[in-house]
């Protein structure tokens, strides 16, 4: 899209916002409290003062509930690790649930799924170098015998041995039979 044709889009847009009256803010205090600041995670045990930011235990429920909905579906084991990761950090983080076992069994799981994929990437690369170099070593030639035909002599052959026999049939007649 070139320039000239973005102004006009990007004015729309400013004049719709303008035009559209403004909603009221949904409350979303049921969902937890907001977290003020973006600072690095924080060690599960922490001073009283953490302890009243966690989230109700209804919500914590509803967290595990979902977990074990998720590791006990149809998943890979790896899979359900990476898929049950953001919950364990939700119980966490706003449940104050030390999830360090389960994080840990995920971890296990995945660097022995890492070591299976690196084996087989390993043997599978192992047997197309040893194919490559088969297909690039010189190969022997393939001699094939074929009997050839004796050399044709000058002479001409010899005619071949007929035996006949005649057999009178009487009457003036005959037969002859030659092999």
């Amino acid at each position: 899209m070139t320039n000239s044709c973005r102004w006009p889009i990007v004015g729309l847009i400013a004049l719709a916002a303008l035009i559209t009256p403004a909603k009221a803010a949904e409350d979303l205090s049921s969902f937890g409290t907001p977290v003020e600041t973006t600072t690095p995670a924080r060690p599960v045990a922490q001073s009283k003062a953490r302890a009243n930011k966690l989230w109700s235990a209804e919500v914590c429920a509803e967290i595990q509930r979902i977990e074990n909905v998720v590791i006990s579906g149809p998943l890979h084991p790896s899979d359900r690790g990476m898929a049950r990761g953001g919950l364990l950090m939700l119980e966490q983080l706003h449940c104050g649930i030390d999830v360090s076992e389960k994080l840990a069994a995920d971890e296990a799981v995945l660097e022995n799924e890492q070591r299976k994929a690196q084996r087989t990437y390993e043997k599978n690369m192992d047997a197309a170098q040893r194919a490559a170099e088969r297909a690039a070593a010189p190969r022997e030639p393939i001699i094939i015998q074929v009997p050839q035909p004796a050399p044709a002599s000058s002479l001409p052959d010899p005619p071949a041995t007929v035996n006949c026999s005649t057999t009178r049939l009487g009457g003036g007649m005959s037969s002859t039979t030659c092999r």
